[in-house]
């Protein structure tokens, strides 16, 4: 058995290197905390395609020291075109370009392998300890402990599970196994270099310089986004689907399948699909936001997707990860070494409401969406109003979760006080 630090700083170990674990553990760091990042993966590889963060965790990178290294490897795009599912434009979204000058930061949009490799880098700059190929035995909220495949036991002041929709973490906070429910959608997906479209005219305006192109049709949506300069392009297309997730949320994809799904869109959409490589067929599994957070012993809280799993459409997932992430920091370090049952506590009481708001977007989102147009003749019978842009979660782009903190943490910690001296 052995304890991560020694010190009088808080002990932290967080399980789950992905997007929010590696947030939390930077967060956690700055604040001066001993953080053990583990991870299930040998090696950390760059996988995925495409992800974009808003305004709201893009100011959070700003201020922990890491929003330049994203910036370098982000989409220059200074619109989002929403075109109809024939290709005929339906508006021009600006928000990509204007996000500065509303909400003080821009969003970012990019490889998601690029990013986590920048979140984890400055994790261990930070002086986070990393380990990788740590795949976690079980949990013991009492302690708190993790326990390692090599029978090794690591216990720690606090304990935060960032390990994902499949979170074994979340059974240590629940106390049982949380099965996670289909959606009754999935998601082509595909990420490439664009070498195999050069001059082809159906899909140029594509390659001159970084894009983001939104198609809507019935019962379907899409994506095309390029990004560096045009050089790297980014495919997905969610649609109904009624596998059954028991046997595995990823398969290979079928591209005959998707071109047949699609043989009468926009052309250019279409010679995309027929060229682009690497096709995932991915299942999306979700289950409304959990109404449990933190463990009965008040040590070990989930956070990110094995809290709340998002759908693509909210475009938020990733963020409010982030936020996630920076919340427990805070709270962490405003009530000290010895109140982690308090801390934990009034993360939950911060995001919760938020996060369940944030998440059903996702949902209204694709269903916007998805009903427009009558089924049969596919002509658009519904108004769709665009004036406050594409996206329904730019209303959470203003947000700054550490400011929350901050305002609130006078009143929600003297409330949870009183209500955990009562229990």
């Amino acid at each position: 058995m052995g304890s991560i630090g020694a010190s009088d700083a808080i002990n932290v170990i967080i399980v789950g290197g992905g997007i929010g674990g590696a947030s939390c553990a930077i967060a956690c760091a700055r604040q001066g905390m001993n953080v053990t990042l583990l991870d299930q993966a040998v090696e950390l590889l760059p996988i995925g395609d495409s992800i974009g963060f808003g305004s709201n965790s893009s100011k959070l990178f700003k201020r922990w020291g890491l929003y330049e290294d994203m910036w370098a490897v982000s989409s220059r795009a200074d619109n989002t075109i929403m075109r109809n599912w024939d290709g005929e434009i339906i508006t021009e979204d600006r928000h990509l370009a204007t996000a500065e000058a509303k909400y003080g930061y821009r969003g970012l949009l990019g490889h998601r392998g690029n990013y986590h490799r920048i979140l984890v880098d400055h994790a261990v700059r930070n002086g986070v300890q990393l380990r990788l190929g740590q795949k976690i035995e079980r949990y013991d909220a009492s302690k708190p402990s993790v326990f390692l495949p090599s029978g090794e036991e690591l216990v720690a002041d606090v304990v935060i599970a960032a390990d994902g929709v499949k979170s074994p973490g979340r059974t240590a906070v629940l106390g049982f196994e949380d099965a996670p429910i289909h959606s009754g959608y999935a998601v082509w997906r595909a990420y490439g270099t664009t070498d195999i479209f050069q001059g082809d005219p159906l899909v140029q305006e594509f390659l001159e310089k970084d894009c983001v192109n939104l198609w809507i049709g019935p019962d379907l949506h899409g994506f095309v986004t390029t990004v560096r300069g045009g050089s790297e392009i980014n495919a997905v297309l969610t649609h109904k689907d009624v596998a059954n997730i028991d046997e595995g949320w990823q398969f290979p994809g079928d591209r005959q399948e998707i071109l047949e799904t699609i043989r009468d869109w926009d052309p250019a959409f279409v010679r995309v699909w027929e060229k682009i490589q690497n096709i995932v067929d991915w299942k999306l599994v979700y289950r409304p936001c959990l109404d449990r957070w933190v463990s009965d012993s008040g040590l070990v809280a989930v956070l990110g997707d094995a809290a709340h799993p998002f759908l693509p459409t909210s475009t938020q997932g990733a963020s409010q990860a982030v936020e996630d992430a920076a919340t427990i920091a805070l709270c962490l370090a405003k009530a000290g070494k010895h109140q982690v049952p308090l801390a934990l506590q009034a993360y939950f009481e911060f995001r919760y409401n938020h996060v369940k708001a944030a998440q059903q977007i996702g949902i209204t989102q694709r269903d916007k969406w998805h009903n427009l147009h009558d089924k049969t003749s596919k002509k658009m019978v519904k108004d769709l109003d665009t004036s406050k842009g594409v996206l329904d979660s730019y209303t959470l782009w203003g947000h700054d979760a550490e400011k929350v903190v901050v305002d609130g943490w006078d009143t929600v910690s003297e409330q949870l006080r009183v209500e955990l001296a009562a229990r």
